[in-house]
């Protein structure tokens, strides 16, 4: 065989390699509609971030025990989240989740999975608790809502109904249908 023969089928079969290759990398990571992989570009372990106002005075924290970013839509999503959101008048509100899941603008934050809210005294004693499987969190506009069942408990108070709206400065809580209340009785000496 001539060495020209040589060289050409070592063209042939390197091309008809890499086709094959080619074609098994491509099957192996499917693209998106967009064509960009959702793969996470960098991630943080046990980390704290602080967010202020205008002013520069706190307006929330966000605790994560793992957070990954997705640079195809600008999102992170959250493994136990726990929120702390500062009001002007009054103690703070805190949230937790299993899960959770911040937009490209750190507006919302998706919570799921044993979502919830606690509002304590100046004591440390809690005088508000809310649980709920779903919750969408507004920061911008101090409110959070849900469409799930939700509980809320005081210290006397317990009522359950679906779908719940919290406005965070003045402490109002809306719930939206199936309200049951049970108010326990006064202890009288």
């Amino acid at each position: 065989m001539s060495q020209r023969m040589i060289i050409v089928v070592f063209l042939v079969l390197t091309a008809l390699g890499s086709t094959w290759l080619l074609n098994i990398i491509s099957q192996q990571r499917p693209r998106s509609d967009s064509g960009s992989y959702h793969e996470p570009d960098y991630y943080m372990e046990d980390f704290t971030t602080l967010t202020m106002d205008q002013e520069g005075i706190p307006k929330s924290s966000l605790y994560a025990v793992y957070l990954e970013h997705f640079p195809d839509n600008d999102t992170s999503e959250l493994l136990q989240p726990k929120m702390e959101l500062y009001r002007k008048t009054r103690l703070p509100l805190y949230i937790s989740a299993d899960k959770g899941w911040v937009t490209s603008n750190n507006e919302v934050v998706l919570l799921k999975g044993n979502v919830q809210l606690w509002e304590d005294d100046e004591t440390g004693q809690r005088i508000l608790q809310v649980n709920t499987s779903k919750a969408n969190v507004l920061l911008e506009q101090d409110y959070a809502e849900t469409d799930q069942p939700a509980t809320i408990k005081t210290k006397r108070t317990t009522i359950n109904g679906i779908g719940l709206r919290v406005y965070f400065d003045d402490s109002r809580l809306e719930v939206l249908k199936d309200v049951h209340t049970y108010i326990e009785q006064k202890q009288t000496l």
